[in-house]
This record gives C-alpha cells, sequence and structure tokens, in this order.
C-alpha cells in the first residue's frame, strides 16, 4: 500500500521547494513527489499528515565512522603524525566487535543528524556492514586496502574485497561493496593496480585519499616525477569508478584530469581544516561540473559524524577563499550533501523524485523564521538549521528515527559498548 506524507513544505531536491508538498511512497520506493495541489488522487491509501519540511536524507560520501572509538585522539597533529602515533596502532589492536559497536554507535549519531546514507572505508569490513544493516542506513563499503603491519598486507586485504563482495553485494540494497585502497603514499604501485584491477572486473566504486596533504606530493613527485592524479591516471586507476576523498591540493592540470576520467570528489572541510591540511578548490569544482559529494571524514579527526555542518562549512570556506559572496551558492551546498553526494556515489538517492529509493528526513520548522519565500527556505537550511532540527528519518521507507530518537539503535548499550573498549584500545 502506498503511504501519503502530507507536509508544510517539501525540499524535492536543491532547487525544488513546495509549500505544501507531498511525498508517497510504494514499498521503499518514491511514488510520487510535488506540490499537494496537484498531487494525484489516493482513495483509500494511508495519509500521515508529518507537518514540518520533508527532504532528501543527507548522503556522506567519505567516512570512518568506527572510529568513534577513537574519538578526539591525536588532537593538535598533522596528518602523517596523527596516523602514526594516534591511530594505527590502535587500530591494529581492534577487534571485528570493536569495529561493529563503533559503526553501530556512529549510526545512531549519522541517523539522528539526517544522514541517509553513508560512505566507508575501514577494515573489519563483515563488523561493518552487519552494524549497517542492523541500523538499517544505506551504506557504501569500501575496505581499506593497505598494509597494517602485524594485522594484514594489502594482498590480503584485496582478496577479502572480493569475499565480502560475494557475501553482501546484493543481499540488501542498503549495502554496495566496493574497493578502498587507501592512498598513493600507503599502497604501492602494484597494490594500486590490483584495486583498480578488482574495481573494473565487480563493476564498482574505488575510493582513495588523493592530495589530503600537501606533504603526501612530496614522496609521489620524488618516487615518480608527477602528481597523484596523474601517477592514478598512468596506472589505471582512474579508469575504474574513481572517489577520490579530500583532494585538496589539486592544481589545474589534476582538476583536467578528474574532468577527462570524470573522477568525484568526497570534500571535507572541517576534518581538512582540524588536521591543518588545507581547504579544497570545492567552488572550482563545482564550477567544472565534477562530481562533488560532502563528507565527515573520521569522527577521530572531525569529531563528529554531523554532515551538517560541513554544509554550512563548505560555502563559508569557498566564499573565504575566494572573497566571494556567490561562491557554492546555498542551493550547490544543498545539492552537495543530497544528490552530488548521491551521484558521486553512483546511488539513486539524494532527492526526492519518482522511481528513487525512499530515504527523506523530517525537519521542524517551528525556528525557521522568517520564511517570506523559498530562497529563504533555502537560505535557512544552510545557514540558520543544524541536526537539531531534523526529528525523523525513513531509509528505504522504513522510519528509523521517530521525535529524535534512533529506533534501530540500543543508543544507550552502543554508547557503553564504545566507553569500555575504547578504554582497553588506548591501554
Amino acid at each position: 500500500m502506498i503511504t501519503r506524507y502530507v507536509a508544510e513544505a517539501l525540499l524535492s531536491s536543491a532547487g525544488w521547494v513546495h509549500r505544501p508538498g507531498v511525498l508517497d511512497v510504494d514499498g521503499n520506493r518514491i511514488a510520487w513527489a510535488g506540490p499537494a495541489d496537484i498531487a494525484p488522487p489516493m482513495p483509500g491509501h494511508r495519509v500521515v499528515d508529518v507537518g514540518g519540511l520533508l527532504m532528501p536524507g543527507l548522503v556522506n560520501t567519505h567516512a570512518h565512522t568506527p572510529m568513534t572509538l577513537l574519538r578526539s585522539t591525536g588532537d593538535g597533529l598533522p596528518l602523517e603524525r596523527w596516523l602514526q602515533e594516534a591511530m594505527w596502532p590502535r587500530e591494529a589492536r581492534m577487534t571485528d566487535d570493536d569495529v561493529h559497536w563503533g559503526m553501530l554507535f556512529g549510526c545512531d549519531e549519522l541517523l539522528r543528524c539526517g544522514v541517509t546514507t553513508t560512505c566507508e572505508m575501514y577494515l573489519h569490513g563483515r563488523a561493518v556492514a552487519e552494524a549497517a544493516l542492523q541500523a538499517g542506513i544505506r551504506c557504501v563499503l569500501t575496505p581499506g586496502v593497505f598494509d597494517l603491519p602485524g594485522v594484514m598486507t594489502w594482498q590480503q586485504a584485496l582478496d577479502d574485497v572480493g569475499r565480502l563482495y560475494d557475501d553482501y553485494d546484493g543481499r540488501s540494497d542498503l549495502i554496495t561493496v566496493g574497493v578502498g585502497p587507501h592512498a598513493a603514499y600507503t599502497v604501492p604501485v602494484d597494490g594500486l593496480v590490483a584495486s583498480a584491477r578488482v574495481a573494473r572486473e565487480l563493476d564498482t566504486l574505488l575510493q582513495i585519499h588523493v592530495a589530503e596533504t600537501l606533504a603526501e606530493d612530496e614522496p609521489v613527485r620524488a618516487t615518480h616525477g608527477c602528481s597523484t592524479p596523474e601517477l592514478l591516471a598512468r596506472l589505471g586507476v582512474l579508469d575504474a569508478q574513481v572517489l577520490a576523498a579530500h583532494s585538496v591540493w589539486l592544481s589545474d592540470a589534476d582538476l583536467a584530469l578528474y574532468e577527462e576520467y570524470d573522477v568525484a570528489v568526497a570534500h571535507c572541510p572541517q576534518s581538512n581544516g582540524k588536521l591543518g591540511s588545507g581547504i579544497a578548490r570545492a567552488a572550482v569544482m563545482v564550477a567544472r561540473d565534477l562530481r562533488v559529494g560532502l563528507g565527515t571524514d573520521g569522527p577521530a579527526s572531525n569529531d563528529n559524524l554531523d554532515l551538517w555542518e560541513e554544509v554550512r562549512l563548505a560555502p563559508l570556506l569557498a566564499r573565504a577563499v575566494g572573497a566571494d559572496a556567490g561562491a557554492l551558492t546555498t542551493t550547490d551546498a544543498l545539492h552537495l550533501a543530497t544528490r552530488g553526494g548521491a551521484d558521486a556515489l553512483g546511488l539513486e538517492v539524494g532527492t526526492l523524485e519518482a522511481g528513487r529509493a525512499a530515504d527523506f528526513i523530517r525537519l521542524d520548522l517551528t525556528e525557521f523564521v522568517p520564511v517570506a519565500d523559498e530562497d529563504e527556505l533555502r537560505s535557512h537550511l544552510v545557514w540558520s538549521a543544524s541536526s537539531r532540527a531534523v526529528t525523523d528519518v525513513w531509509v528505504g521507507g522504513r522510519q528509523v528515527v521517530a521525535g529524535g530518537v534512533c529506533t534501530s539503535v540500543d543508543a544507550a548499550e552502543a554508547r557503553r559498548q564504545v566507553a569500555q573498549r575504547a578504554q582497553r584500545l588506548a591501554g
């Protein structure tokens, strides 16, 4: 049976606002969305008056959510020292159970913030997948491929990707499995080439950290005589469906390669700021029509999973750096967090249109005053709103947050487990 949701306002995508609006959901898909006055007749079907604003669920294009176990670890260290001194030693001690609880705890936070899709790069892929399925969040899983001394080699990690794909891809429409070679400075050339080959064979996403810091560019140039994007192009990596996380230090020539190979970008302004990595040229990427989405990165380098903060910070930084109040418009910012992120991941989410997945959220409009027109409503969403306005969340037509509480996760138990396990990892 189709359920009709009637709202004070409906944001179908970054550019469409209907007041009042109607959203019809048939199973896990959207059947119709638009203004209430032209909604098709619905005799005998269930009608729910939700009030507030309905809009697409947010899409987090780059995260390491199980890092809830390591939140705020290594504060003040630059990326290389942060990884080597603070992160990798603790991650080497993690078990499947640790990662499961860390992911589950993070899913509660993501969903309450209105994030309905998350793209994850982490080890212990089965634990991540099971936690995501339990929480009912849509997850693109790109298991990390790199050498972790005493734990695994990149070859072992890549071999497991194929098994993980067989076990989970297609098992649920909420899980998509890709490949996650960590970076050109942590994975040898053979590993990068092999990862790209697997991604092409499986016809799936390849996610990789690219040009996150200026320092990482130096060894690549010293060894290969070119930038990281140029190296990846030479090796055939960019022939895969590539999502390049961060992409802070890119030249015009690098951006031209992104255009040529249709490379998508996960823009993570808050994490890049905390680690002192720099500010990506997001406005330039958008102007070049690259596929760009927003990412929180991990809760150890952000230190939360609230994508609304990225929605606000991305245009703030673009306008400040460019000394241009028109750089990254309000519509651009909302697009990056929804349809833009969906396009970057190759998923049919991120907008309320017939045939798309029924991933949507409700926001309380009582704090959105005044709202004279649709432009002001969109401006409120970017500049005035925050995750505190999110009251209800649906993923694939299933409600997983009601009245601000995640109904699919025992948050108290997850919090207890994470606190206890984090103490052991810190030892």
